[in-house]
């Protein structure tokens, strides 16, 4: 059993990843889904936490860009790694592993977020890590791409980060306040978060990252 992947909508509501649909009213906490993962989900590549080179390397890039490749359009995405350079390689190692191609949105919130990259729902096998929260000065406001983390136990779990990831579809300043690593930012396609719908599906993630001046 594995706990959800979370992140929160206000003081009494949650958007967990293995809620299938969305929350009616602020107001109303939903009941965390408990979900097996089966041991034999075929998995499509090894997936490793980022090396200390690795992290090190997105610190001073120059450039880092995700395209997403979505059933909706194409969404551009620019990380940050001086903000969240944890987070970042993280995430550039699993575009360049191919871990988000054919992965679904599985939660929609209109005006909240938009979220992907639970491993269950695209015949891959779970992450086996976590990476540890980062104190990122990244706001969350309108298209700020985000860590979830895992919801267990009626909390939301410190250091769970993994796979789950979130854009936001509006500002969101309360989240600031709860521990979540903001890591970049939509530069083109914000029309296009704003159609995603549950079950849309990434269909090709590309990473690119220029190295600072001299790097070789």
């Amino acid at each position: 059993m594995r706990g959800n992947v979370a992140l929160a909508l206000c003081a009494v509501a949650v958007v967990c990843g293995g809620c299938r649909k969305p929350v009616s009213t602020p107001a109303e906490a939903p009941k965390p889904e408990e979900e097996k993962i089966v041991a034999e989900t075929p998995s499509t590549a090894e997936l490793q936490p980022p090396t200390a080179e690795q992290i090190a390397a997105v610190k001073v890039a120059r450039r880092i860009e995700v395209a997403l490749e979505t059933d909706k359009g194409k969404i551009a995405l620019e990380l940050e790694g001086t903000a969240a350079p944890v987070a970042v390689a993280n995430f550039v190692n699993l575009v360049r592993g191919g871990f988000y191609d054919e992965m679904p949105f599985h939660r929609v919130e209109p005006g909240f977020v938009i979220q992907a990259g639970d491993p269950s729902l695209a015949g891959k096998g779970p992450a086996g890590y976590s990476i540890p929260d980062e104190e990122s000065p990244l706001k969350h406001r309108r298209g700020t791409v985000a860590m979830a983390r895992l919801y267990r136990g009626g909390r939301m779990l410190p250091d769970s980060a993994s796979t789950q990831f979130y854009i936001c579809l509006g500002d969101a300043p309360h989240l600031d306040q709860m521990g979540f690593t903001a890591f970049g930012r939509v530069a083109a396609g914000l029309e296009v978060i704003d159609t995603i719908a549950v079950g849309d599906r990434i269909r090709r993630a590309t990473a690119a990252v220029e190295p600072q001046a001299g790097a070789t």
